[in-house]
């Protein structure tokens, strides 16, 4: 009896402990992307492309900025993006976004496809994603 006494007040110290902490710090959807991310080179192009290799290279430094409720770059704006991921086979989903070859984005098979509502980015890995703009791609790298 005395070790139920002590027993049953320590395992609901123990339980609502756990939901306390548990829900404390609920995981923030999304946090590998939001943030500011620099352009740091130009990967390649699809077939059709919306402007040169040589504006492609002027993005080169430039910053992408991930929020909860835009995607902004180039100074153009896409409020609220959706970021809905998905799981796709690298070649296929590359085929079917403009005949892009696969081989010098360095992206995992499948690849995660974001979708940003007036563009796509890849999870390349942490730290790094790979931004679709005007047609081409380009490796973005996080700042810190």
């Amino acid at each position: 009896m005395k070790l139920l006494k002590f027993a049953v007040p320590a395992l609901l110290f123990v339980i609502l402990n756990l939901q306390i902490t548990s829900g404390a710090n609920p995981p923030v959807v999304n946090s590998d992307i939001y943030g500011r991310w620099r352009i740091s080179k130009v990967l390649g192009a699809s077939d059709i492309a919306a402007m040169s290799d040589k504006e492609a290279q002027g993005f080169v430094g430039k910053t992408v900025t991930i929020t909860k409720n835009a995607f902004v770059f180039n100074g153009e704006t896409c409020d609220a993006p959706s970021y809905e991921r998905s799981q796709d086979d690298l070649v296929k989903s590359f085929r079917e976004l403009g005949n892009m070859r696969v081989a010098a984005l360095g992206l995992p098979d499948p690849v995660t496809s974001i979708d940003a509502r007036c563009t796509h980015l890849f999870l390349k890995k942490t730290g790094v994603i790979v931004v679709h703009w005007n047609g081409f791609y380009f490796d973005a790298i996080k700042r810190r």
